[in-house]
């Protein structure tokens, strides 16, 4: 029976990623064909302009002379045009719907005022009618084309009045099998990734499913003791939803950036040499911004199990509200005020500035959200004293100095029910498709491993305060560093040891330092890696290793090849802080984080070998 359940549980999941590879599949689809079609019709629109104007035949559309006259500029128009790719026909009309000149004279002088594409036109907006050549009235074309793209292209003088239009007849079939490549292109990588997205995530599915099955029959044979087992299940699910959160976070993190490590770095190989206004480099373009988002989406669990790699430095709290202020004010839109109120001596603290960044912008997102007809944001710090009292109620909390950040609304507010549960994971009172429910707990999470907490304040009807507490530092705050590092070499002539036991994101760091000129050692463990760098005779310029693997782990093979060959630097990969949990002595160790692309590969490559030097 419960092979059974199980089974149609895997199915279920199985339908839905499906699904949801479907949906992502059919927008992506979408969005790809409105912007190579929009593409199409405007460079098509500015070369019939370019036309226009380098024949000088702007004039015409108010003075268009006697027949002769129009027939003569209308053939050097009309090869003009043909000659553009793809265009087999064009007419030319004034600004009163009336027919200047085409390639069949009956209509020349003829006025087509019900034309809505051509009145469109005249208003002075691009206009596409794609046609197929069915009817008796496309008889002139039906011969030789099957359809047509009609571009209505609005000719404008230099004070913006629209002095006519130019009919441009297009064969659209080159557009209909770029868009169809692409369509291709797009539905296998979704689906393919909606499989994998599936069979990486399923066994996880199947324990938690299958502890909440046992949990019911459970329930079901010890009645007697229901008032109580009622009581304690209520506590354990609330544990279990913010263990199932760690759990997926901790679990699926390294397997899910080995996926988009080999993304994004195989999109951005296969996008060299190709023109921008390429459709193919726009599709994996696309594809790149995709595995952005994804990146994103995983930061933002790791953020709520705290798991994310911080760069800590001594700052001040003012200079960070300084930097977001600037990004918000286009954020929250034109209709909220937004004010800030900084305390000149607040003190220092030890974060990271861009995690503080992301903490900042998803409240301001809350108070956009909680204030549809306006109103006003404020951001305010100041510093406060606590004594062991007020720290007693936050666990691991210690009295002394904190600098505080309040961030206040003028929204709708919330009552005491949806307060006790704003920093659960996916809790979220926004309608569906609007929300993914881990804003708040994302700043939770992060204010957590900041060594702070947050208090939140709100009533309905009147708004809503969010203070971040973040403990001061007996510290000078750091510059900030405003130079860009000098860009390294572009090849490379160094050895380098790659030790990864995926075999994708091997094969892909292999094949990119061999382009760049490297002399690559690849193994997929520990044992195999000590084994080749025994062997090789020459000198081994750099170890490139992943932190968790079987047998031994990153951090050990380091130790042990350091021992035979001490002058080999080391640069660990990691798709999260395993590196921190794996050993304490490899914190301030360099780190690549996954995922990464090719250039920021070879430029960290570049940076462990020459901090050799």
């Amino acid at each position: 029976m419960k092979r059974i359940i199980f089974s149609h549980f895997a199915l279920l999941s199985l339908g839905c990623i499906g699904a949801l590879a479907v949906v992502m599949s059919v927008v992506l689809s979408s969005l790809l064909t409105q912007a190579v079609s929009a593409w199409e019709w405007e460079n098509t629109a500015a070369l019939a302009r370019r036309e226009v104007r380098m024949a000088g035949l702007e004039s015409v559309f108010a003075s268009p002379g006697n027949p002769e006259e129009r027939a003569s500029w209308g053939m050097k128009f009309s090869r003009l045009l043909t000659s553009l790719p793809e265009v087999v026909r064009a007419k030319v009309w004034d600004n009163q719907a009336t027919i200047l000149w085409s390639d069949e004279p009956h209509l020349i002088g003829r006025q087509f005022a019900d034309n809505k594409e051509l009145q469109d036109a005249l208003a002075g907006k691009l206009q596409v009618a794609i046609k197929s050549l069915g009817k008796a009235e496309h008889g002139y074309e039906r011969g030789t084309f099957t359809t047509l793209a009609e571009i209505y292209v609005p000719i404008l003088s230099e004070d913006g009045r629209v002095l006519g239009v130019v009919e441009v007849y297009k064969v659209p079939e080159r557009l209909f099998a770029t868009i169809r490549r692409g369509r291709i292109v797009i539905w296998s990588i979704s689906l393919a990734g909606g499989l994998l997205l599936f069979l990486v995530i399923r066994p996880l599915l199947t324990r938690i499913y299958r502890k909440e099955v046992e949990e019911e029959i459970l329930r079901a044979e010890t009645g007697r003791l229901e008032a109580e087992v009622a009581d304690r299940t209520e506590q354990l699910v609330q544990a279990q939803k913010m263990e199932a959160v760690g759990l997926l976070a901790g679990g699926i993190a390294h397997d899910f950036n080995n996926l988009l490590t080999v993304i994004t770095g195989r999109a951005q190989l296969l996008s060299h040499g190709l023109r921008t206004d390429d459709p193919v480099a726009q599709g994996l373009g696309l594809i790149q911004r995709t595995a952005e988002r994804a990146t994103l989406l995983i930061q933002q669990l790791l953020a709520f199990s705290r798991k994310q790699v911080l760069r800590k430095r001594v700052l001040n709290l003012n200079s960070v509200v300084a930097d977001m202020e600037k990004m918000l004010r286009p954020l929250i839109g034109e209709d909220i005020a937004l004010a800030t109120v900084l305390d000149p001596s607040l003190g220092p603290v030890s974060a990271d500035p861009g995690q503080l960044g992301q903490v900042i912008m998803n409240l301001a997102v809350n108070a956009r959200d909680a204030m549809p007809r306006g109103g006003k944001l404020t951001l305010k710090t100041v510093n406060v004293q606590l004594g062991s009292a007020a720290v007693g109620r936050q666990p691991g909390l210690r009295a002394g100095g904190y600098a505080v950040l309040s961030v206040s609304d003028t929204g709708v507010g919330m009552d005491p029910m949806t307060q006790a549960r704003i920093f659960e994971p996916f809790f979220t009172t926004k309608e569906s498709g609007k929300g993914t429910g881990l804003g708040l707990s994302t700043v939770y999470g992060i204010v957590q491993q900041h060594g702070g907490f947050v208090s939140v304040e709100s009533a309905c009807e009147v708004g809503t305060i969010f203070k971040i507490h973040l403990p001061h530092v007996e510290a000078v705050v750091e510059a900030t560093v405003t130079g860009a590092h000098a860009p390294a070499s572009a090849e490379g002539s160094e050895t380098v040891l790659v030790v990864e036991d995926e075999d994708d994101v091997r094969t892909l760091v292999t094949e990119i330092l061999r382009n760049h000129g490297y002399t690559v050692l690849a193994a997929a463990d520990g044992d195999a890696a000590l084994r080749v760098a025994t062997q090789h005779p020459g000198q081994l310029h750099l170890l490139l290793t992943d932190v968790v693997m079987p047998s031994i782990n990153g951090w050990e093979l380091a130790q042990r090849l350091s021992a035979v060959r001490p002058r080999t630097r080391v640069l660990y990969m990691t798709g999260y802080t395993e590196i921190s949990v794996v050993h304490d002595g490899v914190s301030g160790a360099a780190v690549l984080e996954k995922p990464f692309t090719p250039d920021i590969l070879v430029r960290r490559v570049q940076e462990a070998i020459q901090s050799a030097n």
